[in-house]
């Protein structure tokens, strides 16, 4: 009888203006176990409420509305087969729904921009200039060797040639002079293209701001 009283003096409200919260707990209605549940007197109360006072009650076959005393049947004597209200169901059941599209990733965004390229930094750019000097240097070496050796093999060779005519000698050192000077020109050729890509290709390194 006490709990009764307490219930009928929380809840003042008619049926004609629906609730999102149970008079009884002032809890919100959800679709577990707060189910909204709808009395032949329009009021409403959630699932869990009702089946506490249809247990106080007796658990017979009809449950009283702390609000207006009205007693509605209860078939087969469970809360749980009462009629739930149904508006108000809808509107659970779309809210859920609601917040649970709101709470998935969203996709198709837009593209995160490309990845810059790494820039060279200051060792790295070192290190090829390095390299660069190396490999000019020594090509122009082969160069300035292959030059000589062209020329006193053709001297060698019009030596023979000249003194000795019966000998292979000198045609095959003009042989190898020919090969040699073909070989001093194309790399010749290769190390000024190399100098001309480096002048025209050299990487701008990092400078460091100083204070």
């Amino acid at each position: 009888l006490v709990y009764v009283a307490h219930i009928r003096s929380v809840g003042t409200q008619t049926g004609c203006k629906e609730e999102y919260e149970c008079k009884i707990c002032y809890n919100g209605f959800d679709l577990d176990r707060r189910v909204p549940k709808l009395l032949s007197c329009s009021h409403t109360f959630c699932q869990e409420c009702l089946e506490v006072l249809h247990s106080r009650e007796g658990g017979g076959w009809r449950v009283g509305c702390p609000v207006c005393r009205h007693r509605t049947p209860v078939r087969e004597y469970k809360v749980q087969n009462l009629p739930n209200n149904g508006a108000l169901s809808e509107e659970l059941l779309l809210r859920d729904q609601t917040n649970s599209s709101e709470a998935e990733p969203r996709t198709g965004g837009p593209a995160a921009p490309p990845a810059s390229a790494p820039q060279p930094t200051r060792e790295s750019c070192e290190r090829a200039e390095s390299c660069k000097r190396v490999a000019f240097t020594a090509g122009c070496a082969c160069a300035v060797l292959s030059f000589f050796s062209v020329v006193l093999l053709l001297l060698v060779g019009l030596v023979f040639m000249h003194n000795f005519k019966h000998t292979a000698v000198g045609p095959v050192c003009m042989i190898v002079a020919s090969v040699l000077a073909l070989f001093s020109l194309t790399l010749t050729w290769l190390m000024c293209i190399l100098k001309d890509q480096g002048e025209s290709q050299t990487p701008s390194l990092p400078t460091s701001n100083v204070t």
